[in-house]
């Protein structure tokens, strides 16, 4: 199995870079296609369509990011309904008969910005943000657990980025969770020099477009596919 991943495409801004990485799959048998937001700039969500056209041809599922805003989800979810919309939930897909379970969310800010605190998403918010996600994770039977978020879910792989605003980036969230996912996925971190990481046996893909110039591919046989809790 093919996982294809990426994020911060913000379409149009890196269009150019993301037709130039998905027109080298058509050689590949992608299982499965995984979008962790950030999808236009700006929240134009008009511009994301070349993206949806291209993508909906495979079993894809898909967070929102910073940029995707809150006001303009419900018109991705209409416009773009051959994608699997995750925000705070969990689903379960099998693909060649592995079960796979995919929880996803925008993510968690250790530190949210000053302009979302205006905007009511403060510390609070993001504690009971973490808590959904941790209990969706610690809910998630598949065999096969995947963490997908725009927010870093660790800082290990958000490196080369300056490590003052690591907090306005993401969170320690692999690093401090319970129950945990085989492998996580997330953006954001358009600088990042180390986009792949292991932390407590879960590896940590960061899939920005940006940082990575390229979609990542992640092959099932790479990985280990029986759940576990710490």
């Amino acid at each position: 199995m093919i996982i294809a991943a990426t994020s911060d495409i913000h379409s149009p801004r890196y269009l150019n870079q993301f037709f130039q990485s998905f027109n080298g799959l058509k050689d590949i048998k992608v299982d499965l296609f995984l979008l962790a937001g950030d999808l236009s700039e700006k929240g134009e969500f008009n511009h994301f369509y070349p993206v949806y056209s291209a993508v909906k041809k495979y079993k894809t599922v898909a967070v929102f990011g910073n940029e995707d805003f809150q006001d303009k989800r419900e018109f991705y979810k209409k416009h773009y309904p051959e994608i699997i919309w995750l925000e705070d939930e969990k689903v379960d897909v099998n693909i060649n008969g592995v079960s796979i379970s995919i929880v996803g969310s925008d993510g968690v800010l250790r530190e949210p910005t000053k302009w979302q605190k205006l905007n009511g998403m403060d510390e609070e918010y993001y504690r009971k943000k973490r808590e959904i996600i941790e209990e969706l994770l610690c809910e998630a039977k598949g065999e096969l657990k995947i963490l997908l978020t725009h927010y870093a879910s660790s800082y290990s792989t958000i490196v080369g980025e300056r490590k003052e605003i690591f907090p306005q980036l993401g969170d320690r969230v692999i690093e401090e969770a319970k129950c945990l996912p085989n492998i996580a996925i997330h953006g954001h971190a358009h600088y990042a020099k180390v986009t792949f990481s292991v932390v407590r046996n879960v590896k940590v893909y960061n899939v920005a477009l940006p940082a990575n110039k390229k979609i990542v591919l992640i092959r099932l046989s790479d990985l280990e596919v029986t759940p576990r809790i710490s």
